[in-house]
């Protein structure tokens, strides 16, 4: 029997319902956390959590080299109280909530993977390591806390990515941060409005100036977050802003921080007030080539399977940003997760079971010496 053969699609599809029903915004993971660690060690593996909340599980295996599974447990925004539907083969929220198939559908299919392997222990794998974050909705938080130098995996799969299946990210960009304080100057806004400053007509003067949303095919920009003023009869002496860049290319980005930064201070000079810039590296960008472990691997597992095989860039930042940046390269493969971040969010129960279908064949290829294919890909 494949290995794909033995993925259980309703024992998934529960496991996936179940997990969405525990609540894990952002900042509020301990419940599932302790879920998580209890299905982790009733599977095998020797699990600790450190002290931001990630869990690093490891199951023993064959062969030298290592295979990191990573997804992460906490959901976008604020939503609690998430009641899943299953409607013509699709799973949905009840239309009040998202429903944390991002990540919960990547965390259901590495437990999958896991409990297969459970059932069939003579079936080869190689050494695993499985880490579970916190807060990657956050700007990668989680990940960026995990102590990556006890880590041994030397190539690594994030189950974090949406389209169909066989989709693979092989690249994503670096992102920066802007946080923006606009200083004007405070004055009565009836009785003597020119001795003032108004810190948002600066702000939006800077942001008028701005090149903003799609820049290229590489280079993305936003201001996301404004806040300032007190009330309606007081000039506002103070704004603040938070903004972001991301690129591909670092020269762009370069560039697209300066454009950002530039307007922002000839609005400030132009009506006499101050601007303050502090810039934050958030992640770094990075490209596994057609020639490196993770990238073959998933090619080989997606096409034995039968599905297009689908290497894409992105746009957004995963984990994968994180490990690969420590010396573990990591590939971000689809779960089919559609509509994230929204009431729309979605995902049919085939493509759970597909991604868990990838995963497992991808697992046990590594030691079974499925020769790997070579390929290229497109932008």
């Amino acid at each position: 029997m494949p290995p794909d053969a033995a993925i259980d699609p309703q024992r998934l599809l529960d496991l996936f319902l179940t997990l969405v029903q525990i609540d894990s915004p952002t900042g509020q993971e301990a419940e599932i956390g302790r879920h998580l660690a209890g299905r982790l060690r009733g599977l095998g593996c020797a699990v600790s959590q450190d002290s931001a909340g990630n869990l690093i599980a490891r199951l023993p295996g064959q062969g030298e080299a290592t295979l990191l599974l990573s997804a992460h447990m906490d959901t976008v925004g604020s939503d609690t109280g998430i009641r899943p539907l299953l409607r013509d083969g699709v799973v949905y929220s009840d239309g009040r909530t998202i429903l944390g198939a991002d990540d919960k559908s990547g965390v259901a299919a590495i437990l999958e993977a896991l409990t297969v392997l459970q059932a069939h222990p003579d079936w080869a794998h190689p050494p695993l390591e499985i880490v579970i974050t916190v807060s990657e909705e956050v700007g990668l938080t989680g990940a960026k806390q995990v102590d990556t130098g006890q880590l041994t995996a030397a190539w690594g799969v994030v189950l974090d990515a949406g389209g169909p299946i066989g989709t693979m990210v092989y690249t994503a960009p670096s992102q920066r941060v802007l946080d923006i304080t606009v200083l004007g100057k405070k004055a009565h806004a009836g009785a003597e409005p020119e001795k003032g400053i108004n810190a948002i007509v600066v702000a939006a003067a800077a942001i008028v100036a701005m090149p903003l949303g799609r820049i290229d095919a590489e280079t993305t920009a936003n201001i996301g977050v404004i806040a300032g003023g007190e009330a309606t009869n007081i000039v506002p002496d103070r704004v603040t802003m938070r903004g972001e860049a991301r690129s591909r290319n670092l020269e762009r980005l370069d560039a697209q921080l300066t454009a950002m930064t530039t307007a922002l201070e000839q609005a400030a000079a132009a009506h006499n007030a101050q601007v303050e810039i502090a810039v934050r590296h958030s992640y770094e960008t990075y490209c596994i080539t057609p020639d490196q472990p993770a990238y073959r691997a998933a090619q080989q597992a997606i096409t034995q399977l039968g599905f297009p095989f689908r290497p894409k860039p992105s746009g957004g930042g995963t984990d994968g940003n994180i490990y690969t940046a420590a010396g573990i390269p990591c590939v971000v493969l689809s779960t089919g997760m559609a509509d994230v971040h929204t009431t729309a969010e979605h995902i049919a129960v085939q493509d759970l079971v597909d991604s868990a279908r990838v995963l497992i064949t991808l697992i046990c290829q590594q030691v079974a010496g499925v020769p790997l294919y070579q390929g290229g890909h497109d932008d």
